[in-house]
């Protein structure tokens, strides 16, 4: 057993449907000389003194088995702690398995074994960390920026705050998660076919995104508002965002889409 590994199982995975996947991969991860302690999330059991137990006894790397849920479920605390991490995505949703270009199921041990580590940007969502993305719909909210200007979307929208990207209905929305700033897009509502007809008329587009980069900003509603930071939902009128240089050391595949 390698005492620097260490794996967080999600609790899903005692579920029967998932033994035989779970075999096969610590039978490969022995084969390579990977194995180390397996942790087990569970409902009534902190996940933060379970990995720190990990830490204390020597573990450098903390590799994640399960899927997005489970990653969302150590994210913001896992960046603060002196560890590489890993991802072996057993189950669906596995978006950021799929920005990491890293494979689903037993051909993750291949990643994890050649160690190709990114330091990654994290964003900020008040004082949650996330690696992705974090997303507000159907709201009117603004972005202001370092206090000197602000943003608005006039008859509500979209707004996303992309650190790394995202994927939507099979399609790549990737953000440099290396340059120190999160990327903001403000999505306008698409005008009803009355609206349209006399937009098109004037000559103008249907679509009038507007997108930023930002190392700091702050989103602010006069009504509560709701965002899925990564796949954490949070609410309330004002949310300061800012990005952490470097901040997350993560194990990727060899063709990742960083870049």
């Amino acid at each position: 057993m390698n005492p620097a590994y260490a794996y967080i199982y999600d609790d899903f995975l005692t579920d029967r449907r998932y033994q035989d996947i779970v075999a096969a991969l610590e039978t490969r991860l022995s084969s390579m000389s990977l194995d180390g302690k397996i942790g087990r999330l569970a409902l009534f059991r902190s996940a933060k003194e379970l990995v720190e137990g990990f830490v204390n006894q020597g573990a450098t790397n903390i590799i994640i088995v399960g899927n997005d849920d489970t990653l969302n479920k150590v994210m913001w605390f896992l960046p603060d702690l002196p560890i590489v991490v890993g991802y072996i995505p057993i189950a669906e949703p596995s978006d950021v398995a799929a920005l990491l270009n890293v494979p689903v199921g037993l051909d993750a041990c291949e990643a994890i074994g050649a160690r190709l580590i990114e330091s990654l940007d994290l964003g900020k969502l008040g004082d949650r960390y996330f690696l992705t993305q974090a997303v507000f719909e159907n709201t009117t909210a603004k972005v202001r920026v370092n206090n000197s200007y602000t943003l608005s979307l006039i008859g509500g929208g979209t707004i996303r705050v992309k650190n790394l990207g995202s994927i939507t209905r099979g399609r790549y929305t990737v953000a440099d998660a290396r340059d120190g700033r999160l990327e903001i897009t403000m999505i306008p509502h698409e005008p009803n076919n009355f609206s349209s007809k006399i937009w098109n008329r004037l000559g103008r587009k249907k679509h009038n995104r507007t997108c930023i980069q930002v190392s700091e900003a702050e989103i602010i509603s006069e009504q509560p508002i709701e965002a899925q930071a990564d796949r954490f939902a949070v609410s309330g009128f004002s949310f300061p965002i800012s990005a952490v240089p470097g901040k997350l050391k993560i194990i990727t595949g060899r063709m990742r889409r960083l870049s």
